[in-house]
């Protein structure tokens, strides 16, 4: 183990001078734009963040990532160097608390997942007394065998800032919902929180299907949003959670028509002129024409709109459907009950490629006092 910690390294410095090989420039530059980085950066610590995500995390067009690229020029690597870098892809990202020392390591708990991680430094111990119990770190941490790796830039916070970190936390859990899930307990949890949030969606709309023009989304969800903010903290005491805020797009609050789908397992997902496509499905004769052609495809292409979408609008009338793709793709045997699932696993690849995972937020018990509050306590 203590080999592998100080070859990571030089293994860092080699996954680094590989990367800026002229063939990722274009991939770099994405994902500095995802960051909302200009090219020209000031802010170094921002920017190691985003290299580190680039070289562990970041897709490329093939879909592999820069390390599995990496991994695979490589064939003189040793099978324990090839499993630790690949591990790397497995990033845990959040605000920890120091617990202790622990020989040459130091544990810390991660506010977000509620988990603890003995970590290792390959820069040599002396950058523990940084970091003394109680402080926070704020970093990433990729695996080294069963134990863990800093990796990229790191703060350190001293106890006083405790306030300030668990609110950061708190409001980094209700973003990223997915930096909890590695704790099964949260995991379980979410999906509980989305079922109940799905049943609200269901009472207050009528249906888990809805179909609005732009205009009406953001108010209609903003009354939902209070809708459910009175029911979940009707019987808290003291002072509760502010209603989440609510805002859309120019390109949601323009369009003809948008639905408002809350599946049991992809959650709440909004579908800019959806009427174009039901009508498609229930008349493909309709195809012929450019407007609605183009709009069927773009569904069928955008990773975006999950599978369940077509799932959906083909269970009302499979033979419509088949008539749909058969149009469509050109393909005069194409039978939705026979090659639909194909066919969605084929266009839809980045959706089946990853976990599934609830869209709602496990927060941390410990972190509720630190959202942001209403004007007033609950009655």
């Amino acid at each position: 183990m203590d080999a592998l910690v100080v070859r990571s390294v030089e293994l860092k410095r080699e996954l680094l001078e590989f990367s800026r090989q002229p063939r990722f420039d274009r991939a770099f530059q994405e994902a500095m734009a995802a960051a909302g980085l200009h090219p020209v950066v000031t802010d170094e610590q921002r920017l190691t963040m985003v290299i580190d995500h680039f070289l562990l995390e970041f897709r490329l067009r093939n879909g592999r990532t820069v390390v599995e690229q990496f991994v695979a020029a490589r064939p003189d690597l040793p099978d324990a160097e090839r499993e630790m870098l690949l591990g790397w892809r497995d990033v845990v990202e959040g605000i920890f608390e120091v617990q202790r020392r622990d020989g040459a390591g130091l544990v810390m708990e991660n506010l977000i997942d509620e988990l603890t991680y003995r970590v290792r430094s390959n820069t040599g111990t002396a950058v523990f007394r940084q970091m003394p119990r109680r402080s926070y770190v704020v970093t990433r941490l990729v695996p080294v065998g069963d134990e863990w790796l800093i990796s990229g830039a790191t703060s350190v916070f001293p106890a006083r800032y405790r306030a300030e970190l668990h609110r950061a936390a708190a409001e980094q859990a209700m973003r990223s919902p997915e930096l909890g899930f590695r704790n099964p307990d949260k995991l379980a949890q979410a999906w509980e929180l989305q079922r109940a949030d799905r049943d609200r969606f269901v009472r207050f709309f009528g249906s888990d299907l809805v179909v609005l023009r732009g205009e009406e989304v953001e108010d209609r969800m903003r009354a939902f949003r209070e809708f459910c903010h009175r029911e979940i903290t009707a019987d808290l005491k003291g002072p509760v959670p502010a209603v989440a805020e609510f805002g859309v797009d120019s390109e949601l609050a323009d369009a003809e028509s948008v639905a408002l789908v809350y599946d049991e397992e992809d959650g709440l997902g909004y579908y800019v002129e959806f009427g174009l496509v039901e009508k498609a499905f229930t008349d493909p004769s309709l195809l012929r024409r450019r407007l609605y052609r183009e709009r069927v495809l773009d569904y069928l292409d955008d990773d975006s709109v999950p599978p369940h979408v077509f799932r959906r609008l083909a269970t009302r009338d499979v033979a419509c459907a088949s008539a749909v793709f058969r149009t469509l793709l050109r393909r005069p045997g194409f039978d939705w009950t026979r090659d639909g699932e194909a066919l969605l696993r084929e266009r839809k690849k980045r959706h089946f490629a990853r976990p599934l995972r609830p869209s709602m937020s496990a927060i941390a018990e410990r972190l509720l006092p630190h959202l942001p509050l209403a004007g007033s306590p609950a009655r």
